[in-house]
């Protein structure tokens, strides 16, 4: 996520947290669409700290446009970079726990804050699933709920879960570039 939200290598995700479920056509020998992965996804990873804060990788692509030819391919998450690859994609959930379990009160959280303020090299679409969050920007800041969607355009921004509970984001991220980098 942004420079100080690494992977907390140590932590698995607390119960309480959602699960991702993921399923994934292809076809068979006989180039008939089937099922190719049904599952839950396996690349979770806790951040922040915290057991609360969980980023589930679903899919990854490395070029555009995908070649979808050939068995589903499930690309290994590592390293969990925030934007995609330059040419491809990801989606992902983020369960963002509320601020007050991973943002201490007064100065260092707000120093915290002001830290994670970051640009991505990508056009993000940002879904929220479940419970609400603010998108902070450089001037301007909005409260989104469930349903709401956030076109992210390469612009500076942080995430506020200013509720007493989690909020659910799916994310797709399509490679791009920052706003101001050429």
């Amino acid at each position: 996520m942004a420079e100080n939200l690494v992977a907390s290598l140590d932590l698995t995700p607390a119960a309480t947290t959602r699960k991702i479920r993921r399923v994934v056509t292809g076809l068979n020998s006989d180039q008939q669409s089937i099922i190719a992965i049904d599952d839950i996804s396996p690349h979770v990873s806790c951040q922040a700290g915290t057991d609360q804060f969980v980023v589930t990788q679903l899919w990854r692509t490395t070029t555009t446009p995908v070649d979808n030819e050939g068995p589903a391919v499930d690309l290994p998450p590592e390293p969990l970079p925030v934007a995609p690859p330059r040419e491809g994609s990801v989606l992902r959930t983020v369960e963002f726990p509320p601020d007050s379990v991973w943002r201490p009160a007064g100065s260092e959280g707000e120093e915290l804050a002001r830290r994670q303020i970051h640009a991505t090299d990508s056009l993000d679409y940002c879904i929220v699933l479940s419970g609400e969050i603010w998108a902070v920007l450089d001037e301007e800041e909005t409260k989104l709920s469930a349903g709401d969607v956030l076109i992210q355009r390469g612009t500076n921004h942080v995430w506020s879960n200013r509720s007493a509970g989690p909020c659910v984001i799916a994310f797709v991220l399509v490679g791009g570039n920052a706003v101001g980098a050429g």
